[in-house]
């Protein structure tokens, strides 16, 4: 990491991710227990994110991809899915500061974080609702599906 928002954030990233983690779950109105397979699917693609949050790469987009599939099958809208974003933007600097090095990040550096936070928050809700098309997609494909078959029935 070159830029010091980027260095704060790996150097906290556990404190960082387990508070991202357990602000994720609240979304979920306590139906979803930490170690179910869906809450350590959602930590691994919040890993993801947060490793690579700094730079644009495949592996940052898996992650996007991966927890907008958690999120876009989830009955809530989409304000609220994109809401961990915003949590995230919270968690960040409020972290960052209580870490070992005890500086607080410069204004400027606190400014990129936030805009690329931004732009993360743009790219994870860009990515949800491709989901949320297939999802709908998939539903229309199946009630055209069932009606045919209903068709066929009739027929018969």
């Amino acid at each position: 990491m070159t830029i010091e928002w980027g260095r704060a954030v790996q150097e906290n990233k556990k404190n960082i991710l387990d508070a991202w983690m357990s602000r994720s779950l609240l979304l979920f109105s306590g139906k979803m227990a930490a170690a179910s397979p869906v809450a350590e699917a959602l930590h691994q693609a919040l890993g993801m994110v947060l490793d690579n949050c700094e730079k644009n790469s495949e592996l940052l987009t898996d992650g996007l991809v991966q927890l907008s599939r958690i999120l876009a099958v989830q009955d809530m809208p989409p304000s609220q899915a994109m809401s961990l974003f915003f949590e995230l933007k919270k968690i960040i600097p409020e972290l960052s500061l209580k870490g070992s090095q005890k500086q607080s990040l410069k204004q400027l550096d606190m400014d990129a974080l936030q805009s690329r936070l931004e732009e993360l928050t743009l790219q994870a809700f860009d990515s949800y609702m491709m989901q949320r098309e297939k999802i709908c997609q998939l539903k229309l494909d199946e009630s055209k599906r069932m009606l045919f078959m209903q068709l066929r029935r009739a027929e018969a």
